[in-house]
This record gives C-alpha cells, structure tokens and sequence, in this order.
C-alpha cells in the first residue's frame, strides 16, 4: 500500500469547497452506505477505527481559517480530538429494520452539517437488519478528499479475507508526524498565513512566466495557432465561471436541505458489454442512462423537458499527485439533450459530447480561478459559486472501487453505494463499482424531485433500456 501524502494547507479549489458552506445549500458532505452480510466483530471494529484515526492524520485534524482571503484555510491537530465522538453503534427503532430505514438514517446524518471545530468524519455501525446483517454508514466533508481519495481511505480499513493473519499493528512510532516545528516569527498570528500566499503567488508567477515563455515561442513558430489557441482558452475560462442561477428543468427547480437517498445495483459486465457496443465507456452508458431517466420522470409528471445542466468532476488524479490524500479533481458543466432517440444512438450522442466538454482549455486552469474566486473572500465565493451551481439540473460521478470482496472486522462488505453532495443541485448521483457491480446512489432535494419513488423507477427503467444493447451485441 503506497504511502499517502498530506498538506497543511488546503488548494484553492479545497478552500472553495470550504467557504461555500456559508450557503447550507452548498454543503458538500460525501456519504457511503456500506450493506454488510454480518454484523462485525466489536473488539476488532472499534481496533480498525483506531488504526485510521491513528495513521491518516487528516482524521485527528481540524479546519483553521486565520485569514480568510489572504490565505487558504489549514489542517491543525485537534488538541482535544475524542475518537468516540466519531465513530458509534447504532440499532434503529422497528421490529424489522430493511434497507429503507438504513437509508433514511444515512440521509439523515447527512443532512446534519459538521462541528466545525472538530475533524470533519463521522462513522456509525447499524445492527438488528434481517439475517443478522448490519449496514456501515460514514459520513466525510468533500474537503478531506474526492472519492478517489476516500478510496485510498477505504484501503486503510478493509481486509481482503475474513480473518487475515496478518492484521495491521501500530504503535507511535508508525503515526505519521504532522506538527512542525516553526519560528517564533511565523508563531504570530497570521504571519504564516502570509508566508503562504508569498509562496502561492510565487508558484503561481513562475508557472505563469514558464506558460509565458512557452507562449512567445510558440507565438514565433506559429502566430496565427497561437492567437486561436489564446482565443479557445479565454473563451473556455469564461464558459467555466459563466453563472447559471436558472435550472434548466421547468420541473426540478425549488432547492431545500431536505434529502432523500435511494440505491440501484446492476452487474459490471452488463453495464460494461452495453457501453462496448457502442465502443463508449462505462462513464458514458452511465451519464447517457442517467439522462433517460430524468426524460421519463419529466415527461411522467406531465412536464417534458429538452435539456439539463449537468456538473460531472472530472479527475486529474495521476503521477506525482496521486497518492495525495486530498481533491484532485476539476468541476465540468454542460447542457446536455434529454433525448428520446434510440438507446444506441443517445449514448454515441452522449460520448461525444462528453468529449468536448473533459477537452476544454480552461480545466487545468481551475485552481488558478479557485484562487483567484477564493481572494475575494468568503462571502463573496459564496455569491460566485453559488451562481454557477444553483442553476445545476444534476450531478454525476463515477468513482471506480475495489473489483474484488473486502471485509470489514470479519463482516463482507456485500454492496458499496456512495452518495454525492447536492451542492446546489436537484440530483446527485454517484456510480461506485465494487466486486462484479455497478452501485449507484441516488442523492435528491425532496423540494426539486417530490416523487422520489417515481424518479428511482425511472432510473430503474432506464438502466434496462441501456442493457437491450448487450442482447443486441
């Protein structure tokens, strides 16, 4: 398992991702559900809790904001971190506890927003379902890290058996050392704060010299390229931050905190096969499925609609950042077609938009425009940010987990559904593979989609429409 790497001081995007909870409406809490075939071993549960809060510093940190505006908020040992606090058994109220009352629970904590003074984790084992089966819920601020991340976190918990021979020991001297030893100078307050926006700026300044640079020889080579290139990139920052305060569904337009969490599993190759047939990947059957499904729930409630705004994060996770457990990931938004065309030929439809939209300009540029947002100040980020996602119609995220079964304290991890932020959004939904499936969490504002049984059914159906394509093949 590869060592993961941490920073004291949260990205610009991170800080973002931070300050936009002034607005509740864009909290981005990141939830899983994990539906387990037994309950786990107490003894050996409450020792995995305690490994990962021991070795995964971020989960003993808090958030400090010294100086909003001049510098990005930073991760602190919490002098008072109580793992207790964290991490609970719970046994829901009923005589028989199902998979609805697990996910009514989840959504419930969710919708609770953090201490802010404490780290930002919460984790909680559900006993008493049927079978003597138990769920594991846990509950993450989006600012600790993207799914990928959380990924890497999972790894820190999970066995690959029941019972391993070779469980994970540690002591103090394995807990990685996140205190650093400072000057009285940079002790004042602020000051450090300060010395980091210096250094911002300097990385900054010279990777603005060296695109520069770049820019005037390529200038020489080729003017009239260059000055199109120039042209294409202005034009996609601009595409980037354009605000969009309107959804675009004449239906799913009031935004509230109250949530509701629904589940569907498909088998991967399935999924895969019909996403193959078309030579697309699992991304695009994924997106384009999603698509149908909002159609049928529009044209269902008797309000047809063309097109949605969809926000799709976009990872650039690789090389040397991709053992950073943090967010290394960049926002897309687009119009897509609510197209009632042929299955096979709405995905081709999809893929090549999806194209388009991961091959803008402006995307390597998003941290630099997270800083930019991030200086203005907190208040003013909100307004910003809160301009582009507001008028967001719907999420989609694809995190790929584990191809193979984990184990959790002796207890196998039977399903995995993962439940993106709203963030301003009607709907988030979030596929998550896991050991031969396709789990996707479906996250809905109960003020923009007020049948949620109906849209889950609509998802339902869309997915076996996207599966005639394997008969087909």
């Amino acid at each position: 398992m590869s060592e993961l790497q941490y920073d004291e001081w949260m990205s610009e995007s991170d800080s973002v991702l931070w300050h936009i909870e002034r607005d509740p409406l864009l909290r981005s809490t990141i939830t899983s559900v994990w539906f387990l075939d037994s309950v786990p071993d107490r003894r050996r549960m409450d020792a995995v809790v305690e490994r990962i809060a021991a070795v995964i510093p971020r989960l003993r940190q808090r958030v400090v904001d010294e100086q909003p505006g001049v510098a990005p908020p930073r991760w602190m040992e919490d002098p008072f971190f109580d793992v207790d606090y964290h991490y609970c058994w719970a046994r829901l109220p009923g005589r028989r506890i199902g998979r609805r009352d697990v996910l009514d629970h989840a959504q419930r904590l969710a919708g609770r927003s953090f201490d802010k003074d404490r780290p930002l984790w919460e984790l909680c084992v559900i006993e008493g379902l049927p079978g003597k089966r138990a769920a594991f819920v846990m509950k993450v601020h989006h600012a600790i890290a993207d799914g990928l991340g959380l990924v890497q976190l999972l790894a820190h918990m999970v066995d690959l058996e029941a019972d391993p021979s070779d469980v994970p020991v540690f002591d103090d001297a394995s807990v990685p050392d996140t205190h650093r030893v400072v000057s009285p100078l940079w002790s004042v307050p602020g000051a450090r704060s300060l010395s980091h926006r210096i250094a911002i700026e300097a990385k900054t300044g010279a990777r603005v010299g060296r695109a520069s640079l770049r820019t005037a020889g390529e200038m020489l080579r080729d003017p009239r390229g260059t000055i199109e290139q120039l042209t294409r990139t202005t034009g996609s920052i601009a595409r980037v931050v354009k605000p969009a305060t309107t959804p675009l569904s004449p239906l799913m337009t009031e935004r509230s905190l109250n949530t509701r969490f629904d589940a569907v599993s498909v088998p991967f190759a399935d999924f895969k096969a019909a996403a193959r047939s078309v030579d697309a990947t699992l991304n695009d059957a994924f997106v384009a499925t999603m698509l149908d499904a909002l159609r049928r729930y529009h044209e269902a409630m008797g309000s047809p609609c063309s097109q949605v705004r969809m926000n799709m994060p976009v990872s650039v996770r690789g090389g040397e950042s991709a053992n950073r457990f943090d967010n290394q990931f960049v926002p897309t938004r687009m119009v897509l077609p609510l197209s009632g065309a042929d299955v096979g030929e709405r995905l081709v439809e999809v893929k090549s938009l999806l194209g388009a939209v991961t091959a803008e300009p402006a995307l390597p540029h998003v941290n630099d425009i997270s800083g930019v947002i991030s200086r203005l100040g907190p208040a003013a980020s909100v307004s910003v940010l809160g301009a582009m996602l507001k008028g967001v119609d719907i999420t989609t995220s694809n995190v790929p987990g584990p191809s193979f079964p984990v184990f959790m304290a002796g207890a196998k991890v039977e399903e995995f559904q993962a439940f993106g932020p709203l963030a301003g959004a009607a709907v988030n939904i979030t596929l998550f593979s896991y050991d031969g499936g396709v789990h996707i969490g479906i996250n809905t504002d109960r003020a923009a989609v007020v049948d949620p049984d109906l849209f889950t059914r609509c998802v339902r159906e869309a997915i076996d429409e996207t599966l005639t394509l394997t008969v087909s093949a």
